[in-house]
């Protein structure tokens, strides 16, 4: 999970703080990924300073560029509220097997967003609906998918580290 600071102007911070907004668009520059954390900053053009006021919101949904006409090198995002884990201590310490079930979890996850990268890049490389192929976004999909499959395999190791296995 990667923490993204990103600029909000007040009248955006207002509508996220209200829960009216629930989404982004951004320069898909940072490499966002579901589960991400965002922490909104408020700041203040006119003044050109940070207010000090912070919101942080978790990463629900992404669409990209290929997806429903999103802007070339932008994304859609998603977000609700971050999710707190209640089963962990107060000092944040975990014992090997909630470190371990956190490394499952995660390569579970991960081996998911690689079989809905697959889908997505199969259906440019091949479409059905009688469009014409579209072989960078196969490409740029099939690269998310490989990237998500090491990230499983990274954490099914971890957790069988964690565990003794």
């Amino acid at each position: 999970m990667t923490r993204h600071e990103l600029k909000t102007w007040p009248q955006y911070f207002a509508a996220v703080r209200s829960g009216k907004k629930r989404f982004e668009i951004r320069r898909n520059d940072r490499e966002f990924a579901v589960g991400d954390v965002l922490v909104l900053r408020e700041f203040d053009p006119d003044q050109d300073v940070y207010t000090g006021q912070v919101e942080e919101r978790q990463i629900t949904f992404l669409l990209s560029e290929e997806d429903y006409g999103v802007i070339h090198g932008f994304v859609a995002i998603g977000f609700g509220e971050v999710v707190h884990h209640g089963d962990l201590p107060a000092d944040g310490a975990l014992t090997a097997k909630q470190l371990a079930h956190w490394h499952e979890t995660a390569s579970n996850n991960a081996a998911l967003r690689a079989q809905d990268a697959r889908k997505v890049a199969q259906s440019y490389a091949a479409p059905t609906t009688g469009r014409a192929p579209m072989p960078v976004a196969a490409d740029r999909h099939t690269a998310v998918a490989d990237a998500a499959e090491a990230e499983a395999v990274f954490h099914a190791a971890a957790a069988k580290i964690v565990l003794g296995k």
